[in-house]
């Protein structure tokens, strides 16, 4: 398969969505824990190439790692997937870590905890985009029981 697009050829976008995986990790024995720079380092270059014009960024999972990397989250809200909740905070301790959400906005950055709470991130902002209406019709229609609070997190982690 080919890609339409790779990080030098791609246009400006609106929306950006980092995913995570256990591929941001270095697989480096010396280096558990850490970010991989042979998977990282380029994602981060295009998002702050294309971070000043978007309109949205999105993170689900790992992937606000990979974003907090950039600096654009120093300072901002951000929250993790929880199975790596003892790592990902280290990698940019300038973040505002939150241990229990399973989605956090703040400004235009939108972070999601583990894939579900993806799910239910893009819910929260179907909703405030186009109304509850709009996000209930589509769960529904899904068959997906949505959890709409972004505080009610039950993998949420005791971080004091």
């Amino acid at each position: 398969m080919q890609p339409t697009y790779d990080f030098e050829t791609a246009p400006q976008l609106d929306v950006l969505i980092i995913p995570g995986g256990k591929g941001v990790f270095d697989p480096e024995p010396a280096n558990v824990g850490k970010p991989n720079p042979a998977v990282v380092d380029p994602i981060v270059k295009f998002i702050m190439a294309q971070y000043p014009k978007l309109k949205y960024l999105f993170t689900v999972c790992t992937g606000s790692g990979i974003a907090s990397q950039s600096g654009l989250l120093d300072g901002k809200k951000a929250t993790a997937f929880k199975g790596a909740w003892k790592v990902i905070p280290l990698w940019r301790p300038q973040v505002q870590w939150i241990p229990k959400a399973r989605w956090v906005v703040d400004g235009n950055v939108w972070t999601s905890s583990g894939v579900c709470s993806g799910t239910d991130l893009m819910f929260g902002f179907v909703k405030q985009i186009h109304g509850e209406k709009i996000a209930k019709d589509i769960a529904v229609w899904m068959e997906y029981n949505r959890h709409d609070d972004p505080d009610v997190d039950p993998f949420g982690v005791d971080d004091s």
